[in-house]
């Protein structure tokens, strides 16, 4: 084989090598974008979740967050990986959620309402900040006590009966529109000693002995409310023997619109319940509250 061959036969084998080399590159590099690619994607949605430490919830600056969602305890451990982590916060629609893991429930200090449930999505108690109430409860609970909270008022004025009916708004989402009805719906009223009800024409009548010597009474929900607190002032002035009030349900709203389509995002298709819905129709609802002394 003469020089020339050989100058040849090495001129291919150089450039088969550059070939594979090239080629091995090429492989390296892709493996390297591709796992550049999925580390980048992880630490994206690392930055979705925020692990809370027991020594976290229990720090006099720790805020609990309005909904706490109860989850499994292996649920994201490939994010939320301090091991003393109860669980994580995370937000949803802008409104931080904690995430609790269901083995930290009984140390958390918190009472949930009716009781503590994997999956369950919970929000404060407007009045009880350590107490939690299941989303499924949250507009019906509320409700019985503005309902029994009335009634005190009533009892604690003097007054010889009261009736409560709730104006209930029927919304109607069309096309982003909001249609409001309104229709007619009997209410329970609450009772004091010696008290009787009698439920005619949609209303709850709550009959009392009465009694001259009006209080103030202790007030919650309607703590804000101007026709609530004009009617205790008129009361107690002896300056009124009856009344009709027709009470707004924003002057009592259970929640924020916020805080319910957040509830609704970490519900999603989990139960068949829209608690953004049910917000706008509180809003909306009248109570019409009578009074007579």
């Amino acid at each position: 084989m003469d020089n020339n061959q050989n100058k040849a036969k090495a001129m291919f084998s150089n450039a088969f090598k550059k070939v594979g080399d090239l080629g091995k590159k090429t492989v390296e590099g892709a493996k390297s974008f591709a796992e550049q690619t999925q580390k980048n994607i992880h630490d994206k949605q690392a930055q979705k979740y925020t692990p809370v430490t027991q020594d976290d919830f229990n720090s006099a600056d720790f805020q609990i967050p309005s909904i706490i969602t109860i989850e499994e305890n292996f649920s994201n451990k490939e994010f939320v990986d301090s091991e003393n982590a109860i669980g994580w916060i995370e937000q949803h629609k802008d409104v931080p959620v904690l995430h609790m893991y269901d083995n930290f429930v009984d140390n958390s200090g918190l009472t949930f309402v009716p009781f503590a449930q994997k999956d369950d999505v919970y929000c404060v108690d407007k009045f009880k900040t350590d107490t939690y109430i299941t989303a499924r409860e949250v507009f019906g609970k509320a409700t019985k006590e503005k309902l029994a909270e009335l009634s005190n008022i009533a009892f604690i004025l003097g007054a010889k009966s009261c009736s409560v009916e709730i104006l209930e708004a029927e919304s109607e989402i069309n096309s982003g529109n909001l249609k409001l009805g309104i229709k007619g719906i009997g209410a329970l009223g609450g009772g004091g000693k010696n008290a009787s009800s009698n439920k005619q024409s949609g209303k709850n009548i709550t009959n009392f002995e009465g009694h001259d010597n009006p209080q103030v009474p202790d007030l919650k929900w309607f703590e804000h409310d101007d026709n609530i607190k004009w009617l205790i002032e008129m009361r107690c002035k002896r300056a009124i023997k009856s009344n009709i009030l027709e009470l707004k349900g924003s002057s009592s709203a259970t929640i924020s619109k916020s805080i319910a389509c957040a509830m609704d995002d970490v519900l999603g298709a989990k139960v068949n319940l829209s608690m953004e819905n049910e917000a706008l129709k509180e809003y909306d609802d009248i109570l019409v509250f009578e009074i007579e002394f």
